[in-house]
């Protein structure tokens, strides 16, 4: 595969050319707007030893599976409001990335629209993989960037969570793309915050999840042209 070759799971792949078109709010739209938090007691972050490319790894690498703010807000909560009818349109397709740096994937967690072209980079001097699984341990793609600033791009078109692993002895790197066709999906940030703009009045689910601390859910009414605030408490 070149570098500018590209990789389609379920579409054709996308042009690069593609800018992101802001979607029409709908009349007497509201939002959402809230807080994950981590009430239960204080976790130790776990280590684990590099056995492969110290030399830019280090020899310990923390696992970053649950990071917290100060105040117990969670980061990379996956968001999403469940139920909403006649939706606005979403975010056109646009190209995204993952990269790997400094022995991780960056970003931990992200939401890409269906027909998304994900470009795979590799900032570090070492060989990397990124072995994406759905449904448990289904092979969606997995492609080796062996070379420095090496880049691959895959078209991402079908819906549901990827996990991505890179599996050539870097075993404490993780990522997710939640891959949808809705526009009302957030990431929580560094503080555990969240907002979804111009949902359509009414009740909904709003459900969160966390690749550690699992899956939780609310009910929540969105106000005509008003603001629902949720906090939502894990465990």
């Amino acid at each position: 595969m070149t570098k500018s070759g590209v990789m389609s799971f379920g579409l054709k792949p996308v042009l690069l050319s593609l800018v992101l078109l802001l979607p029409t709010q709908p009349v007497g739209a509201g939002e959402v707007k809230g807080r994950v938090e981590y009430v239960g007691p204080r976790l130790q972050e776990e280590w684990v030893p590099v056995q492969k490319n110290r030399e830019v790894c280090g020899a310990w690498r923390p696992l970053e599976r649950l990071l917290l703010s100060p105040e117990g807000g969670v980061a990379n909560v996956l968001v999403r409001l469940e139920g909403v009818q006649g939706q606005r349109p979403g975010l056109s397709p646009r190209v995204a990335v993952l990269d790997n740096r400094d022995c991780r994937f960056m970003p931990r967690v992200q939401i890409a629209r269906v027909g998304t072209i994900l470009e795979i980079r590799n900032s570090d001097a070492i060989l990397h993989t990124a072995h994406a699984y759905r449904k448990q341990d289904e092979t969606l793609f997995h492609v080796a960037l062996p070379h420095f600033r090496e880049q691959v791009r895959v078209t991402l078109g079908t819906p549901g969570l990827l996990r991505v692993i890179c599996d050539v002895g870097h075993v404490w790197m993780r990522a997710y793309v939640f891959v949808t066709d809705s526009p009302f999906a957030a990431v929580t940030n560094g503080q555990g915050r969240f907002a979804l703009t111009g949902v359509p009045a009414g009740t909904y689910r709003l459900r969160v999840w966390h690749e550690q601390l699992g899956t939780i859910s609310r009910r929540v009414r969105i106000p005509e042209g008003g603001t629902a605030v949720v906090v939502l408490h894990y465990p």
